[in-house]
């Protein structure tokens, strides 16, 4: 647990939602500068938002050989930068669940789940698909799981604590439906050697990522006011 002030996390979580903010932004020049070209379709122009993974904009090369270091410079940069972000905001958060055995368990644990996640960002951005396929697999396989234990134990923390808010429990909750589905549909779900089954993972891995980024943004709001609630409560 990182022991700082209460205005040291604030800025910190003031920080966090700027990082997740600039991921969305260099998330979204890395499709509009990603050459092209699919699994399915190696000449294709530009970023297929239906048959292109998030991972693509990673490639050292498009599926028609050619150079995406743009593309990957900006994709990798985003990945290590929420990274860092997860693994910071999840150092701080569990110092706010202190008042019972299961919240203080729960909340270890999750943010244990959550710096092990941050780690998986930067496992991902560091190995191009194209080049450590097995790795980079791992690593998505790390991220999906810790995510899923962030979510479960966080969500019992909140809803076992008295003062904070038990909306963000549902928020994560919420999202723990989604992102079982979608792991249950990885595992056993379409082909994607097929057009809609390509669509399908693809589509649906979007729907995660952003409904993901919007779910810890909105926890680090959520963390960023209760920390500003205490603080006032704190003051002399």
């Amino acid at each position: 647990m990182i022991t700082v002030s209460s205005k040291q996390r604030e800025r910190i979580l003031r920080w966090s939602v700027v990082g997740f903010v600039i991921y969305a932004l260099f998330n979204v020049l890395a499709m509009v500068f990603y050459p092209g070209g699919t699994s399915l379709d190696y000449d294709r122009v530009g970023y297929s938002f239906l048959e292109n993974f998030f991972s693509d904009l990673g490639m050292i090369r498009t599926y028609s050989g050619e150079p995406n270091t743009l593309s990957l410079w900006l994709f990798a940069s985003a990945l290590v930068l929420v990274g860092i972000v997860l693994i910071i905001f999840f150092s701080i958060l569990m110092s706010y669940f202190n008042e019972s055995k299961l919240e203080r368990n729960s909340s270890r644990i999750g943010s244990i789940a959550g710096i092990l996640a941050g780690i998986a960002c930067v496992g991902i951005a560091s190995t191009p698909w194209d080049l450590y396929l097995n790795i980079h697999l791992i690593f998505v396989f790390v991220l999906s799981f810790a995510l899923l234990i962030v979510l479960i134990s966080y969500s019992i923390a909140i809803l076992t604590s008295k003062p904070y808010p038990n909306l963000y429990a549902w928020v994560f909750i919420a999202y723990a439906f989604l992102l079982t589905v979608y792991i249950a549909v990885m595992m056993a779900g379409p082909d994607i050697e097929t057009t809609s089954g390509l669509r399908i993972l693809a589509a649906g891995q979007k729907i995660i990522i952003y409904s993901g980024m919007l779910c810890l943004c909105v926890q680090v709001l959520g963390a960023f006011h209760y920390n500003k609630r205490i603080g006032q409560k704190q003051a002399p």
